[in-house]
């Protein structure tokens, strides 16, 4: 593994900073807890560059600063309950009492990030039909690495 990569992920990880998007191989977009992470580290280590953005509604996401990255950015999702889940998981361990975990709020962050990948015309991969492994491979193949 080229730990530069990997540090690279780590620097870009989970929308730490915008700049540079240009130098990135892959950009993947997804509300919390989809996977975002997991995936971009995966891909680093084979040896791709990935950024990954955080989608919710607060966000006012402008997908314009997407529009030059289109062939090498994709969507994640899963189904509410699998989001919930672990969205409950996680307020558990930080000690967290919000409406995170609010199926309204997850059903709310999964239309939203949909109409950004509609409106980016950009494939959307379901991380509860698809293992990490084979979806690193899908994105590799999409852009030719």
């Amino acid at each position: 593994m080229d730990l530069k990569i990997f540090e690279y992920c780590f620097q870009y990880d989970d929308g730490k900073t915008m700049e540079g998007l240009e130098s990135a191989d892959v950009i993947i977009l997804g509300p919390s807890r989809v996977g975002k992470t997991p995936l971009c580290f995966y891909l680093s280590y084979m040896g791709i560059k990935a950024v990954n953005i955080p989608l919710f509604p607060e966000l006012n996401f402008d997908c314009s600063i997407l529009s030059d990255y289109r062939k090498k950015t994709f969507g994640l999702t899963r189904a509410v309950d699998s989001l919930r889940d672990r969205r409950i998981t996680r307020e558990k361990s930080l000690g967290m009492n919000t409406n995170y975990s609010d199926t309204m709020r997850i059903i709310d962050e999964l239309d939203y990030a949909e109409n950004i990948y509609k409106k980016l015309g950009i494939p959307t991969i379901d991380l509860d039909k698809t293992a990490i492994e084979e979806a690193s491979d899908f994105i590799s193949d999409r852009i030719g690495k």
